[in-house]
C-alpha cells in the first residue's frame, strides 16, 4: 500500500511572513510618526512661547501657556503653517496694569513674511487695577475715586470739598473705543445726590469732564506691537476687556518690534 504526502506550498508560507513583516514596518512607522510629532510639538510649543514673550517684553519667567491644538504638528507643516495657536498670560502686567491676556491665532505661517490669517488678542484688567488706574491721574487725586463696576457699566464716585464742606461726585461710564483709541461716554453724573448734566460737573471741577472720558490711563498700545490695533473695549463680569486684532500681520521681529502709542 503505497501513501502519498501531499506538500502545502511554500509559497503560502513566505506570503504570510511577508505581510507580517509589513505590518511590522507599519506599527514602527506609525510609531515613530507619533514620537516625532510628540517633539516637533513640544519643540514648536517652546518656540512659540519663547517668541511671545519677546514680542511682549516679557520676562523668561512669565507664565506663558501655549496650545497649539490636537491636530499633527508635521502634518500641518507640510502645509506651510499652523492651524491654531493659543495662549493665555496670566498674570501679566502692561504698563503697570495687572490682568490676564490670551491670544487666538489661525492660519499662523512657517515663514515669517507671510502674513497670518487671523489673530486676535483679548487683555482684562479687574476692578482694583482699573481703580488704581484712576487713581494716579493728578486731577482727580483729591477727589479720593472709587471705582465700581455695575452691568456694562464704570462707575466712578469721589468727594469734592467745596468751602470745606464735602460734597459726594459721581459719573456712569460706558466704555468705548474712537480710532484706536480707548475711552468712556459718560451716560449720567450726579453732585451731592442729585442727577445734574456731564457739562455741569466741569462747573465744580473744570475739567473733569474730559478726565473722565480720557481713557489715557488704560491705554496699553505702548506695551504692544504697533501693528495690533484696539477695536473694542467692553465690561465683562469685574473686568474691563480690551480687544486687540492682527489679522493680516507678519509674524517677524520687524513688525513686532515696534510698539503703540498712547497719544
Amino acid at each position: 500500500m503505497t501513501t502519498a504526502v501531499i506538500e502545502v506550498p511554500r509559497k503560502r508560507h513566505r506570503g504570510r511572513r511577508a505581510l507580517i513583516v509589513l505590518l511590522v514596518i507599519a506599527v514602527v512607522l506609525v510609531a515613530g510618526f507619533f514620537v516625532a510629532d510628540y517633539f516637533a510639538k513640544k519643540y514648536a510649543t517652546s518656540y512659540v512661547r519663547d517668541q511671545i514673550a519677546s514680542s511682549l517684553g516679557l520676562p523668561s519667567t512669565a507664565p506663558v501657556t501655549v496650545d497649539l491644538g490636537t491636530g499633527s504638528i508635521l502634518l500641518q507643516a507640510a502645509t506651510g503653517h499652523i492651524t491654531d495657536v493659543n495662549v493665555a498670560i496670566d498674570p501679566i502686567v502692561l504698563d503697570g496694569l495687572a490682568g490676564s491676556a490670551t491670544l487666538t491665532a489661525h492660519g499662523v505661517p512657517l515663514n515669517q513674511t507671510t502674513p497670518v490669517q487671523s489673530l486676535e488678542i483679548q487683555v482684562s484688567v479687574p476692578t482694583s487695577t482699573i481703580a488704581t488706574a484712576v487713581s494716579r491721574i493728578p486731577a482727580l487725586t483729591s477727589l479720593k475715586p472709587v471705582v465700581k463696576i455695575s452691568g456694562t457699566h464704570v462707575v466712578v464716585n469721589g468727594t469734592l470739598y467745596i468751602f470745606g464742606f464735602p460734597q459726594s461726585i459721581g459719573a456712569t461710564l460706558t466704555p468705548k473705543v474712537t480710532s484706536g483709541v480707548p475711552g468712556f461716554t459718560i451716560d449720567t453724573a450726579s453732585f451731592d445726590g442729585a442727577t445734574v448734566t456731564s457739562s455741569a460737573l466741569n462747573h465744580y471741577l473744570p475739567g473733569l469732564t474730559t478726565l473722565l472720558q480720557s481713557g489715557t490711563s488704560l491705554c496699553i498700545a505702548n506695551e504692544l506691537p504697533k501693528a495690533f490695533t484696539l477695536t473694542s473695549v467692553a465690561v465683562r463680569g469685574q473686568s474691563i476687556v480690551s480687544t486687540f486684532t492682527g489679522n493680516g500681520v507678519e509674524l517677524n521681529a520687524a513688525a513686532l518690534s515696534q510698539r503703540g502709542t498712547c497719544s
